[in-house]
């Protein structure tokens, strides 16, 4: 009786353990999901400028780049929407991204939030930014922050508001104060931020949209130009409320939008015509510089100092610089079919390199593009190109994309290099991870949260 029953005892073990080794092996191998993410940055202001023109061309050249890497979330983040005449656009700018909503190659994605800033008769607080994320029917556990409450919450359907903003617990916004940049009498310059929680991985995504130059007469002043602290303030002041109010445990954050950051025009000026003469122009009627001429030939004699009557002949005239012209000779900035040499004078960005990371840019300046159809690479003739358009990472976000895992599929780039967007080219950083499994989210009430359903 006792060996009868001692080999039933050893036979059991043995099943349990012969039925253990393959749950052991299914856990080492379990299938973790795939985020397949592709961040946009675009100013779109003269998209509803001349709609007929560039919209349909925009919509195309965008899902293109969907087709191509086949995203499983994407975040766009647009600045100026609704171009110039604001007010009276709201409706095309509504009609436009639903349009680009609809589009076949977005079928797939299910769950759509589109917050347009359409709050232009509050003055304090607009500032015409577009955040629209879209999250794949197969990306599953993707739940949106709820600032108020400090949980996340589930979302479902496709939905899209454009006013009252400020009132929405899954969006912050929050337009710079006037004193940012004291030289502009009014701004729409602000930054908006949303969070979302795909399984366990906490990703802050902010909008920003930095103070421009504006008059290239005052950026040749000075190195570096004087606007760039107004950028500089306004960016700090972002970082500094990224990290007081809600902060994330992981700090993954991308931050992308139109900077606005420009090149040192006066370092840049003297590197590419180091032999030429410049020669200031004042108005006839009194002391204030209108024009700066560079020239190559000087005639001997011609005066560094002249009022605006007693001008030489422009053929000598390799550069003219005015309040809102830029007008060069062509090679000066484009040597070798780029513009990499022009990197070297792209100077703000390494006032953050401590904060913030960038990939390598391998691109074209973004800005300011013809809005001419039939001239899809050729720069206006109005500022100076630059890369005005990026994504910026937080040290987390730089850490966690330099893994062996995820590095190779990163992609960062511009989007219709080939055909007319705009003035300003978007730009899209792309990039693949396996995600952990959900049960491992942290549940606690503190800044990762708790999860609740749809309000």
């Amino acid at each position: 009786m006792i060996s009868e029953a001692f080999a039933t005892l050893i036979n059991n073990l043995c099943l349990r353990f012969r039925r253990s080794k393959p749950n052991m092996a299914s856990n080492k191998n379990k299938y973790h999901p795939k985020l397949n993410c592709l961040i946009v940055t675009a100013n779109v202001g003269t998209l509803f400028e001349d709609p007929e023109g560039i919209q349909d061309a925009w919509i195309g050249e965008v899902t293109k780049v969907v087709k191509k890497h086949e995203p499983n979330f994407i975040a766009l983040h647009c600045q100026e929407i609704g171009g110039k005449d604001y007010k009276s656009s709201l409706d095309p700018v509504n009609a436009f991204f639903k349009k680009f909503i609809d589009h076949d190659e977005l079928a797939d994605f299910s769950v759509v939030r589109g917050y347009l800033d359409g709050d232009y008769d509050h003055i304090d607080q607009y500032t015409a930014l577009g955040n629209f994320y879209f999250i794949h029917k197969s990306l599953e556990n993707v739940t949106m922050f709820d600032y108020s409450d400090k949980q996340y919450v589930k979302v479902s359907g496709k939905e899209i508001v454009s006013k009252d903003l400020s009132s929405l617990p899954n969006i912050q916004k929050e337009k710079f104060e006037q004193n940012f940049f004291p030289d502009c009498k009014w701004s729409r310059k602000g930054y908006s931020r949303a969070r979302w929680r795909i399984n366990n991985k906490v990703i802050e995504f902010v909008n920003i949209h930095l103070f421009h130059d504006d008059s290239n007469l005052v950026s040749m002043k000075s190195t570096p130009s004087p606007y760039t602290s107004y950028r500089k303030r306004a960016l700090k002041f972002v970082m500094q409320r990224l990290k007081e109010l809600y902060p994330t445990d992981e700090g993954v954050c991308f931050i992308c939008g139109d900077f606005n950051f420009r090149l040192d025009v006066k370092s840049l000026v003297q590197k590419l015509c180091p032999s030429s003469k410049q020669q200031v122009v004042r108005a006839p009627t009194d002391d204030e510089i209108i024009r700066i001429l560079i020239r190559d030939n000087v005639v001997n004699g011609s005066a560094d100092d002249v009022k605006g009557s007693n001008e030489v002949s422009k053929d000598e005239v390799v550069l003219k610089i005015e309040k809102k012209v830029f007008e060069i000779e062509h090679s000066l900035l484009h040597h070798n079919s780029n513009y990499e040499h022009l990197r070297s004078f792209d100077l703000e960005p390494k006032d953050w390199k401590v904060q913030l990371k960038e990939f390598d840019i391998n691109f074209p300046p973004t800005y300011p593009f013809s809005e001419d159809t039939s001239k899809s690479d050729v720069y206006m003739e109005t500022r100076c190109p630059s890369w005005c358009d990026r994504v910026l990472l937080s040290n987390s976000s730089w850490d966690w994309l330099q893994s062996e895992e995820i590095a190779p599929s990163v992609t960062y780039s511009t989007i219709g290099q080939k055909a007319c967007m705009g003035d300003h080219k978007p730009v899209y950083l792309f990039f693949s991870s396996s995600l952990a499994d959900d049960d491992s989210v942290a549940t606690s009430s503190g800044v990762n949260g708790s999860e609740t359903s749809s309000k």
